[in-house]
C-alpha cells in the first residue's frame, strides 16, 4: 500500500510541473502586462522592497516569522479537528506537536501567507467599526511587507530542504508549494495593479496547462 501512494504521489508530482510553467508563463504575461502604476501599486511596491532591505541589509525578522510558521501549524491541525500538544518558539526555530500531522498541516505556512491574510482581516473587519479608507496607504505597504517577507522565507525553507517539505515528498512538496503561491501572489498583487486581472491570469494559465497536456498525450498515445 505504502508503494502505491510512492507511485501515486511521484505521478501526481510529474503531472504538477506543466502547470507550473503554465502559470509561470501566465504570471510573467500578467506583470508585463501592468502599463500605469498607481498610487496604492506604489506604496505596495515600497512595502515590497522595504522588506527586502531590512532582511538583505539591516536585520531579518526570524523570531517572528517562526511565531507566524508555527501559529499557522496549529491553526490548520485546529481546522482539521486535531489539537495542538505542545508549541515552542524561539528566534533560531521553532517546533510544535499535533495530533493532526498530515501534508496539509505540515504545508501551511509554506502556502499561506499568513500575516498578510491577518492583515486583511484585521482591514476588513475594522471597516465595520472605522473609516479606513485613512489607512489605505498603511494597509497597502504592510500588504507587500508581509507577502515579500512570506516569499523571502519560504524561499529560503525550500533552500534549505525544511523537514516539513519532506512529509509528502519534496517534489510534490515544491511542485504544489510553487503553483500555490504563485496563484496567491498574483491574487493579492491583482488588489494592488488594476491592469493585474486575476481572472485573466487564471484563464491563460488553465488554457497553457491544458495545451501542454494535451501535446504530451499525443506525444505518447496518438
Amino acid at each position: 500500500m505504502k508503494v502505491i501512494f510512492i507511485v501515486f504521489r511521484i505521478i501526481i508530482s510529474l503531472l504538477l510541473i506543466p502547470c507550473c510553467v503554465a502559470f509561470s508563463m501566465s504570471f510573467c504575461k500578467g506583470i508585463f502586462g501592468i502599463k500605469a502604476i498607481s498610487d496604492s501599486g506604489l506604496i505596495f511596491l515600497l512595502g515590497a522592497f522595504s522588506y527586502a532591505f531590512l532582511h538583505l541589509v539591516l536585520f531579518k525578522l526570524d523570531f517572528l516569522y517562526v511565531l507566524g510558521h508555527e501559529l499557522l501549524h496549529g491553526l490548520t491541525t485546529t481546522f482539521f479537528g486535531g489539537k495542538v500538544k505542545d508549541l515552542k518558539v524561539s528566534s533560531e526555530q521553532g517546533s510544535i506537536k499535533t495530533t493532526t500531522p498530515n501534508f496539509i498541516v505540515a504545508l501551511a505556512p509554506y502556502l499561506i501567507p499568513g500575516y498578510t491574510i491577518f492583515i486583511t482581516l484585521v482591514y476588513f473587519i475594522a471597516s465595520f467599526f472605522i473609516d479606513v479608507t485613512r489607512y489605505y496607504g498603511v494597509f497597502m505597504f504592510l500588504l507587500g511587507f508581509t507577502l515579500m517577507m512570506h516569499i523571502t522565507y519560504t524561499a529560503q525553507s525550500v533552500r534549505e530542504r525544511q523537514p516539513d517539505l519532506f512529509i509528502s515528498g519534496y517534489l510534490f512538496s515544491i511542485s504544489l508549494l510553487y503553483i500555490v503561491n504563485i496563484i496567491v501572489v498574483f491574487l493579492i498583487i491583482s488588489f494592488a495593479f488594476k491592469d493585474a486581472s486575476f481572472f485573466d491570469f487564471l484563464s491563460r494559465g488553465y488554457e497553457t496547462s491544458k495545451k501542454f497536456y494535451y501535446l504530451f498525450w499525443k506525444q505518447l498515445f496518438l
